[in-house]
């Protein structure tokens, strides 16, 4: 797990405002977790804040092991999506993430 520095967390309402026009923060995520499959070392990616509006996507943040955040930035959905009978499941991952999709994953490293 790692902290979202607070430069990111202003980054992050600048680049995902909140549809009102309100300073709200709380809708940004600062413990972040990877949420790709399990992986030893690389580049780590968790979503800091959700995108509204038809065109969906996330602000996501970006880390190596041992280190903060530097950036983050808005990455479309994956558009994968696996149908099991009358059950539907989108990836919550980014568009071209590594590693398998979520419903594959037992559990976020």
């Amino acid at each position: 797990m790692t902290r979202l520095p607070e430069r990111l967390v202003l980054t992050a309402l600048r680049l995902a405002p909140d549809p009102y026009g309100e300073y709200d923060d709380r809708g940004v995520e600062r413990q972040l977790v990877c949420t790709l499959q399990a992986h030893p070392h690389g580049d780590h990616h968790a979503v800091v804040r959700e995108l509204d509006g038809p065109g969906g996507g996330a602000v996501w943040a970006q880390w190596v092991d041992g280190a903060r955040p530097q950036a983050v930035g808005v990455r479309a959905d994956c558009p994968a999506v696996v149908t099991d009978g009358a059950r539907s499941e989108a990836c919550a991952e980014f568009l071209g993430h590594a590693g398998a999709h979520t419903w594959e994953c037992a559990q976020p490293s």
